[in-house]
C-alpha cells in the first residue's frame, strides 16, 4: 500500500486548488479524480461568473479574499484562466420587502463596503451610460466594479497543471471506493481498481456530488444536500449589441454574460432535469421559456434572440441556506470536506484552496472558513 502526506479526492476547480496551494507549501500531495478535470460541476461550455456582489454576508471574507487573488492567477499558475475583470450590475425594478427592493441598496452598499468590497448605486441616468437598453422600468442598478468572469475547464486545468509542475501526483479515471480511519491517525483510501493509498496527514473531500455517499458509508454521516443542474442558454444577440457588464436581476433568475465567441450567455439558478441516479441532465422547456422571457423583461434588445445552444449537463451540490458545508468530518479531524457549493464554488475556488492548504498544515481553522459547519445545516448520523 503505497502512502502520500495529503491526498485530494476530486479533479474540480476546488480539489485542483487545493492540491496546487498544497503542493507549493512542499507538502506530498495526489489528487484523484474519478473521470476526468474539470468533469463535474467545474466543466461545461461558456464562462462561469467570479463575483463578491450580493453574496452572502458570510461568505464575503473568503469571496473578498479571492477577487484579490483571481487577478493573479495566470501569472502564478502559467496557464491561462480566461479571467476577465468588467464588473457586474444588479438591476432593482421594485421595491419589495426583502433584499430584492431598490430600498434595500443603501444597506447592502454599507455591508458589502465594511468587508472590503468596492460597489456603488447606479441611478437611471448613470445605468443608461453603463449598459444601454435596459428595460424602461429598471430604476437603480448596485454595480461591483470587480465582479469578473472565466474559462471553468481552463481554471480547472490550470490549478492541476501548475500542481503537477510542483511535484503533485494527478490520477485521472481512479475512483474512490471508500475511507477508512487507521488506529494511528492516518486515513487509507479505498480505490474501485482495489488498491489501497494511505494519506498520512490529511485527506480533502472535495468530490462535491460523491461526497454524502463517501462520508455515509465511512462513518455514517448523513448530509442534507441535494443536487441540480444549472440550465444554461446560449443566444445570438442583434448585429450592434454590446454587453458591457455582466447583467444580474435582484428577482429574477437571470445571469447575462458574454461568451469568447460573441454569443449572449444565461443563466441565473434555474435547474432542468437532472437523474442522480445517472448523472444525466435533461432541458426542460418551460425553464428555457422562463428564462427568454426574463431576458427579454430585462434586455429588450435581446427579445426574440435566436437560441443557439441549452446545457443541462453540469450537476452541484446545494444546501438550505445556499452557503457550502466547509468542514473537518466530526471524529476524523485529518479529513476536511469541500460540498454544497450552492453555485458558488467556482468564483470562491482559490480562496478555499488557500485556505484548506493553511488548515490541513497547520491544524488551525482559518477564519474565513468558521461560517460553514456541518452543524449549521443539522448534519447527523442516523439514531
Amino acid at each position: 500500500m503505497h502512502s502520500v502526506e495529503y491526498v485530494v479526492v476530486g479533479g474540480g476547480v476546488v480539489g485542483a486548488a487545493t492540491a496546487w496551494n498544497l503542493a507549493g507549501r512542499g507538502a506530498e500531495v495526489t489528487l484523484l479524480e474519478a473521470n476526468e478535470l474539470a468533469s463535474g460541476a467545474s466543466g461545461g461550455p461558456g464562462r462561469r461568473g467570479v463575483r463578491v456582489g450580493g453574496r452572502d454576508l458570510r461568505e464575503l471574507p473568503l469571496a473578498r479574499r479571492a477577487q484579490d487573488l483571481w487577478p493573479e492567477l495566470d501569472a502564478l499558475l502559467g496557464e491561462p484562466t480566461g479571467y476577465h475583470c468588467n464588473g457586474r450590475l444588479t438591476l432593482y425594478d421594485v421595491e419589495i420587502a426583502g433584499a430584492s427592493g431598490w430600498q434595500s441598496l443603501p444597506a447592502r452598499v454599507q455591508a458589502q463596503r465594511a468587508a472590503g468590497v468596492a460597489c456603488e448605486i447606479a441611478d437611471r441616468d448613470r445605468l443608461d451610460e453603463m449598459q444601454p437598453g435596459i428595460a424602461d422600468d429598471v430604476r437603480f442598478g448596485l454595480y461591483t466594479p470587480h465582479d469578473g468572469t472565466a474559462d471553468h475547464p481552463a481554471t480547472t486545468r490550470a490549478f492541476a497543471a501548475a500542481a503537477t509542475g510542483l511535484g503533485a501526483t494527478v490520477r485521472e479515471h481512479t475512483e474512490v471506493a471508500g475511507i477508512e480511519p487507521d488506529e494511528d491517525g492516518s486515513v487509507v483510501l479505498r480505490l474501485k481498481t482495489g488498491d489501497r493509498l494511505r494519506a498520512t496527514r490529511g485527506v480533502i473531500l472535495a468530490a462535491n456530488r460523491a461526497i454524502p455517499r463517501l462520508l455515509g458509508d465511512a462513518v455514517g454521516l448523513t448530509l442534507p444536500l441535494w443536487e441540480k443542474a444549472t440550465q444554461i442558454t446560449f443566444v445570438s444577440p442583434p448585429p450592434g449589441f454590446a454587453l458591457n457588464h455582466q447583467i444580474g436581476h435582484a428577482r429574477r433568475s437571470l445571469s447575462v454574460k458574454m461568451t469568447d465567441e460573441g454569443s449572449v450567455m444565461l443563466s441565473g439558478g434555474r435547474p432542468g432535469g437532472w437523474d442522480p441516479a445517472t448523472g444525466v441532465g435533461t432541458t426542460d422547456p418551460a425553464v428555457l421559456r422562463g428564462t427568454l422571457a426574463d431576458l427579454s423583461a430585462t434586455l429588450p434588445a435581446l427579445d426574440g434572440a435566436e437560441v443557439l445552444a441549452v446545457d443541462n449537463s453540469r450537476a452541484d451540490t446545494s444546501t438550505i441556506d445556499l452557503i457550502p458545508v466547509i468542514d473537518t468530518v466530526p471524529g476524523l479531524d485529518s479529513v476536511f470536506v469541500g460540498t454544497g457549493w450552492s453555485g458558488h464554488g467556482f468564483a470562491l475556488a482559490p480562496a478555499v484552496g488557500e485556505a484548506f492548504a493553511d488548515w490541513a498544515l497547520k491544524g488551525e481553522r482559518p477564519e474565513t472558513l468558521r461560517p460553514f459547519t456541518f452543524d449549521r445545516i443539522g448534519a447527523g448520523r442516523p439514531s
